[in-house]
């Protein structure tokens, strides 16, 4: 047997618990679809090049390993039932392929494992997961790697779920691809222009600009400051645009900032805005009675704080039109 042909075969028998009182449903055939997902995400990860050895860390940053775990985990399983990579990480120690590091000093048991429900949890026992050094290979070879994700698709889920899993691998990866293309234009001036966005599907694009504009704010709202990303790799902001995309069609980073929802809603209402000088605007209308504006209203006059490369803040022009807008 190959080496592709053993990882084929290991792949399409993966330990998955079997459905609970109508826990898993028929789309995951009725079986726990936690591992594969997470397998389908490494794979994106390897083939972008942010996994670069057969070595998965834990101690680091793991939100884009989690963010595609999610994107696939919504595509096929009911809405309102979550997870993240913390539950199949350790557990797929019980596969030939996937061996948990320990931490300096610690064992790693079975009840251990069974016990790990967040990544926090997860940090403290283990440094990361080594895959063998062949699967890792294969990996990197677009042939080898599709020939993975298919054997995922087809051993584990149902027909209607392997078309939503393939879709949204295609999204991910158009996603990566447009986030790219924001970051080489960064320099340009203002390309509004430039970029055919509409070559892209929308949720693509939506997820190639949240993804340049987050990382480019490091998880950080402009106008409060508030930093949150939790350990599993949730962020409090999201990639709010100045000049609405449905009016502009324009996925410039200067035509965004990262936000958290509250500043987001204000800004996107009115509430907030950006002067010339890059301080925060307050509406007199949040002060009207019975509001009770709370944190937003000490933000005015506040600089925002914007990413570390000046060429890339929030453009002035568009600042203004959404100013123009708001009659702020």
């Amino acid at each position: 047997m190959t080496e592709l042909a053993t990882y084929i075969h290991q792949f399409a028998h993966l330990r998955r618990a079997n459905a609970r009182q109508g826990h898993y449903c028929g789309t995951t055939q009725k079986k726990a679809p936690h591992k594969p997902i997470l397998l389908l995400a490494v794979l994106d990860l390897v083939a972008r090049g942010v996994i670069t050895s057969s070595f998965i860390e834990v101690t680091g940053d793991l939100i884009e390993l989690n963010d595609l775990f999610n994107l696939y985990w919504r595509r096929v399983m009911p809405l309102g039932q979550t997870s993240s990579i913390a539950f199949p990480f350790p557990r797929l120690n019980s596969e030939p392929f996937w061996e948990l590091v320990p931490q300096p000093g610690c064992t790693i048991t079975p009840a251990l494992i069974g016990n790990t429900t967040s990544v926090s949890f997860l940090r403290k026992y283990a440094l990361g997961a080594r895959m063998d050094e062949d699967l890792f290979r294969i990996m990197q070879i677009p042939e080898g790697r599709e020939a993975l994700r298919e054997t995922l698709l087809q051993s584990c889920f149902s027909e209607d779920a392997c078309v939503q899993l393939r879709d949204q691998s295609v999204i991910n990866r158009e996603a990566f691809d447009y986030s790219r293309l924001l970051e080489e234009k960064s320099h340009l001036p203002l390309v509004k222009e430039i970029l055919e966005a509409d070559n892209y599907r929308p949720a693509a694009r939506d997820q190639g600009f949240r993804k340049i504009v987050v990382n480019t704010y490091d998880h950080r709202c402009a106008m409060c400051g508030i930093r949150i990303v939790t350990p599993d790799g949730y962020t409090a902001v999201d990639a709010a645009h100045i000049i609405p995309w449905r009016e502009s069609m324009n996925d410039d980073i200067r035509n965004g900032m990262a936000l958290c929802k509250l500043c987001h809603w204000g800004f996107d209402w009115g509430m907030l805005g950006v002067s010339d000088s890059y301080t925060v605007i307050t509406s007199s209308s949040i002060s009207m009675v019975p509001n009770f504006a709370g944190p937003l209203q000490t933000l005015s006059g506040r600089g925002i704080l914007p990413p570390q490369d000046e060429a890339i803040w929030p453009a002035r022009e568009y600042l203004a039109e959404h100013r123009k807008r708001w009659r702020l």
